[in-house]
């Protein structure tokens, strides 16, 4: 068993220390569960998936995938802490100009993201990871617009200095 390091109503996320590895399980609604049967949307682990696949052609570290299945994901851990907790301990630094470009590369890429905050990045050795992966929508339909993309952006990060250099980056000034 392992130990449940964040539950919520749609999702679980266990710790195995033996394995060192993360056990995420969805529970999403109902409303969400048609989606999915229906194709609408991808089922969130297989979602998770296919969008590590994206990113990491991009260039773009996420943790490696050890099992897939609809409703469930299973990494191994990454064994650093989030850039949330990195710049508390060591303010902003040469990490956030990686954040901005993969931030940049991922919106340029036609992935959007509502939810493109500190705490879904790791920092080890230097170099950022990319997890919580499967609200992240690469669509070929219903396409969510760059503006939105960034309106969400700065209510989730809420520094107007790295938002402003992502949305200049992004409007190429």
């Amino acid at each position: 068993m392992g130990i449940v390091i964040r539950g919520g109503k749609y999702s679980t996320v266990e710790y195995f220390q033996d394995k060192k590895i993360y056990v995420k399980t969805f529970t999403p609604k109902f409303e969400n569960r048609l989606k999915y049967f229906f194709g609408l949307r991808k089922y969130p682990g297989l979602n998770y998936a296919y969008i590590s696949k994206e990113l990491n052609k991009l260039g773009i570290k996420t943790a490696e995938i050890v099992e897939a299945e609809k409703y469930r994901i299973v990494t191994k851990d990454i064994e650093k802490e989030t850039l949330e907790k990195h710049i508390e301990r060591h303010g902003k630094n040469s990490v956030i100009e990686k954040y901005v470009e993969i931030v940049c590369t991922i919106l340029g890429a036609g992935i959007y993201s509502g939810d493109l905050n500190f705490g879904g990045f790791i920092v080890k050795d230097g170099e950022l990871y990319v997890i919580d992966l499967e609200d992240y929508r690469k669509e070929k339909f219903l396409m969510r617009t760059q503006d939105e993309a960034l309106r969400r952006l700065k209510k989730t990060i809420r520094d107007e200095e790295i938002y402003g250099k992502i949305e200049k980056k992004l409007k190429g000034d």
